[in-house]
């Protein structure tokens, strides 16, 4: 079938096929991602041997997050308790910690507080509202901290002293009090002791993070006594209140995974088994109850390496051990982050491939196992439907808007193409949107969560609870991602062709609001313009406005005052009869202007009813239509007698020429043996010869300006017609030493023309370079066939200097030499000229120096 691959089938189908293919890549991809992320799997992993669970990065992962986790919670099982019990009361030295995180059980820095108290302080209120806290600065350059009621207080009993006027102290105490006089502010005050003795330099506000004390320090009554009384944290005021906000932070969170305890990573409950070994101490932490002994941690090792998958990690990299390709020095680092294990240490992690406990190893090597396969094909439908995907969107970008039986060319534009294009745009675009926000708030997502038994589950009250993120797709989340991608598929296709289709229609921005309101402002600037411009008018017509509605605004704002309505009525009238009388003579100006426009230039608009400006427009139209017929009988008269003349004088001439040439070809019979005689008679046969051509080409010329030729169109082939010109020609260009190089297409190069004149055209503008041309040079005749016309070019070299325009060359008796002594009339290139348009082509000179080029160029008629 022809043009079959954009017919209504070839179109559904690929529809069809960009739409599925949308919706498996997408599918396939959802489940790569998702499963490829959860199981710590690259891309290149995919096309490769399929390995075991315990060769992934996934399971090593997960045995890097248990022993972590477990190393984390021995840490803190060594710091919340004394003697194997937890410790409540055990001191925490705030500054100490924040700078090594250890804890002594000392108080060494002066701000200490207990276990309990840091590990709960979040969970009270705080026995101290946020009041300012105001710091001052001694003479010797330290500071002490006052709480904004101590500092208040110290004033108003005379302890301090501030030297200043009742209104300056109010304002002071105000700006302290709102937390505005701060360290940055500009100025400062002294203040002195009940003796006069100058005890601060200056005061200002405390502008640090600070927080509600739930508890009181160890040995203080606050945190501002601790500052002011240990040298060591005067002036460190924001420090330790960063301090302090760690240590909360960090205690409560110790506090909650101490409570939780540790079961799941204990013997019986886990594959997971954990050995680390304090070689000064020589202490073991272990979940195994047969490795517990110091003495038989080397056997102990060895039997965890038999059993599965480990990795032993010593001080020193070089003898670091694993059987899984992991970072050694990436697991040492990490290890060494938790100091419960000194300096000299051992610490190995194993697990029992075998899985004979069903906890989180066991789970995630099932979950692997079964997705592997899913990954796999996700993998392979990917690659395949991308592909066939861009090839439809191609395909359909290509055949937008065309049929298989519209011929080359045709566009088809459905409604939805008509509308506005931001209109469509916001109509595709925002059903999209709220399909996307329908999903995102009703989908739960794809996943689930795994805890450290390995069971499933989608929430945890606590986050330590949680150990591994699974990926999993349930029959309504397949659902969901298909029902998504081809709802946007098909919107996405909706709107991209019909992009397509606006695009190759041009109707893109010709059908756009934007465009409407580019043209509506330019209105809107052409009529300000115009307002402007006919200033005289418009101003008298605003003016006159403005009095219409200060009468009406009057009227309304009397209260309906009987006067302001009568006159409002008047002048409502008035405006009635104006408007009335303006568009009856407005209609006999347009009459008057259409009388004249269709010809009728005698016509003559009735002024008696007319008065002001319509009166003035009027006479003016009047005037217009009689300067146009006077014209216009002048112009028709000159070019009766222009014609007149040429068709007497024409005819005049042809009588006695007829005669002169026939007695010159008779003496010619004579066979004068007298050279001069000779002579004389090929002057007089030239001439007269001469003399016909130009009567010839003056009555031609007269014919095609006044548009008396009638023409006789047929198709005709332009190769063989050049063919034959170039031959008669021959003799012609040979005398002069011109060598013609034409080149011409093979195939027919067919026109619809009049063939006579068309023979007409080449006759004269080869002729024109047989005259003209350089002698010994060559003249270039080439014709080419384009998709939608044929083009004729004649080049050839000037033999006298082309000093003027191409157009002056189309003007009536130029030619190229000035002193017109060689032969002819002057008017073949404009006979020429005029010929060619009359036949809808085109006729063109091209001047460069010396170069003289005629191209003609007429439309092509497909066979």
């Amino acid at each position: 079938m022809r043009n079959w691959h954009r017919s209504i089938i070839a179109k559904v189908m690929l529809i069809i096929t960009a739409i599925a293919t949308s919706a498996v890549a997408a599918l396939s991809f959802v489940l790569l991602m998702g499963f490829s992320s959860t199981l710590s799997m690259s891309m290149n992993d995919l096309f490769q041997e399929v390995k075991a669970f315990e060769d992934t990065d996934g399971f090593e992962n997960l045995l890097y997050s248990a022993t972590m986790d477990v190393l984390n919670g021995v840490q803190i099982k060594e710091q919340l308790e004394t003697d194997g019990k937890y410790n409540p009361d055990q001191l925490v030295d705030v500054m100490e910690y924040y700078d090594s995180q250890t804890i002594t059980g000392k108080n060494e820095s002066g701000l200490a507080y207990t276990v309990e108290e840091l590990g709960t302080w979040s969970q009270k209120d705080g026995n101290r509202e946020l009041e300012e806290i105001v710091v001052c600065k001694k003479t010797d350059n330290t500071y002490h901290y006052y709480y904004m009621n101590e500092f208040e207080a110290l004033l108003e009993n005379g302890s301090l002293k501030l030297e200043m006027d009742d209104e300056s102290y109010r304002q002071l105490i105000k700006e302290l009090e709102m937390g505005y006089y701060t360290s940055y502010s500009n100025g400062s005050f002294t203040l002195q002791d009940e003796n006069g003795q100058t005890v601060y330099k200056t005061c200002w506000t405390f502008d640090g993070d600070r927080f509600g004390e739930s508890y009181a320090p160890d040995g203080a009554a606050n945190l501002l006594e601790v500052a002011n009384e240990f040298p060591e944290l005067n002036g460190h005021l924001s420090e330790m209140y960063g301090a302090l906000r760690r240590a909360i932070s960090d205690f409560e969170q110790k506090r909650t995974v101490y409570q939780a305890g540790f079961d799941n990573w204990t013997e019986g409950n886990t594959n997971f088994t954990y050995l680390f070994v304090d070689e000064d101490a020589k202490r073991v932490y272990t979940n195994n109850s047969h490795f517990q002994d110091y003495k038989e941690v080397e056997k102990n090792i060895q039997t965890l390496a038999e059993s599965g998958k480990y990795v032993l990690v010593y001080p020193k990299l070089k003898d670091f051990q694993s059987n899984i390709d992991t970072s050694a020095g990436l697991w040492k680092e990490n290890v060494e982050s938790f100091h419960t294990l000194g300096d000299h240490y051992l610490a190995m992690a194993a697990v029992d491939t075998a899985y004979p406990i069903q906890d989180i190893f066991q789970s995630m090597a099932k979950n692997y196992n079964r997705q592997i396969p899913h990954i796999k094909w996700s993998g392979i439908s990917l690659v395949l439907s991308i592909p066939l995907l861009l090839i439809s969107i191609v395909w359909l970008t290509l055949i937008a808007g065309r049929s298989a039986g519209d011929e080359k060319g045709t566009l088809r534009l459905n409604l939805f193409d008509y509308w506005k294009t931001e209109a469509a745009a916001v109509l595709v675009i925002g059903i999209w949107i709220l399909l996307t926000a329908f999903i995102i708030n009703s989908w739960h997502g794809i996943g689930y969560t795994v805890d450290y038994t390995g069971n499933e589950t989608s929430w945890y009250p606590n986050y330590h609870e949680r150990l591994y993120y699974a990926f999993d797709v349930m029959p309504e989340d397949v659902f969901v991602i298909l029902f998504y991608t081809i709802a946007t598929m098909v919107l996405f296709l909706i709107g991209y062709l019909s992009l397509v289709r606006r695009i190759k229609g041009g109707t893109l921005w010709k059908n756009s609001l934007l465009r409407m309101l580019w043209h509506a402002l330019r209105k809107v600037g052409g009529f300000i313009k115009q307002f402007w411009r006919n200033r005289g008018v418009t101003v008298k017509a605003i003016a006159l406005f403005a009095v219409f509605a200060l009468v009406h605004w009057l009227a309304i704002i009397s209260g309906g005052h009987p006067l302001f309505w009568v006159l409002a009525l008047v002048i409502e009238l008035v405006a009635a009869y104006g408007i009335i009388r303006s568009a009856m003579e407005k209609e006999r100006l347009k009459k008057g202007i259409e009388e004249i426009a269709s010809g009728s230039v005698g016509y003559q608009i009735p002024l008696s009813e007319l008065k002001g400006d319509y009166y003035e427009m009027a006479e003016k139209i009047n005037n217009i239509g009689n300067g146009l017929q006077y014209a216009v009988e002048k112009s028709v008269k000159s070019e009766r007698l222009k014609t007149d003349l040429i068709t007497n004088v024409s005819h005049d001439i042809k009588t006695p020429l007829t005669s002169i040439i026939n007695y010159v070809d008779l003496l010619k019979r004579e066979n004068f043996e007298d050279p001069k005689v000779q002579g004389y008679l090929e002057i007089l046969d030239a001439k007269s010869q001469r003399l016909k051509t130009l009567t010839e080409d003056v009555v031609e010329a007269s014919k095609v300006s006044s548009g008396n030729i009638t023409l006789e169109c047929m198709d005709v082939n332009l190769v063989e017609m050049l063919n034959q010109t170039i031959g008669e020609f021959s003799e012609k260009m040979d005398a002069k030493q011109l060598r013609v190089v034409a080149t011409l297409p093979e195939e027919p190069a067919t026109v619809h023309v009049d063939g006579r004149r068309v023979w007409r055209i080449l006759e004269n503008i080869f002729n024109n370079a047989a005259k003209y041309a350089m002698p010994g040079t060559r003249v270039y005749a080439d014709l080419k066939v384009e998709k939608e016309s044929v083009l004729f070019s004649l080049k050839n070299v000037s033999e006298q200097p082309l000093n003027f325009s191409s157009d002056e060359l189309t003007e009536r008796f130029i030619r190229g030499d000035v002193s017109r002594n060689t032969e002819g009339s002057g008017l073949g290139l404009s006979i020429a000229k005029s010929l060619t348009e009359m036949q809808k082509g085109t006729f063109e000179l091209y001047l460069d120096g010396d170069l003289f080029k005629v191209t003609i160029c007429f439309p092509r008629v497909i066979v």
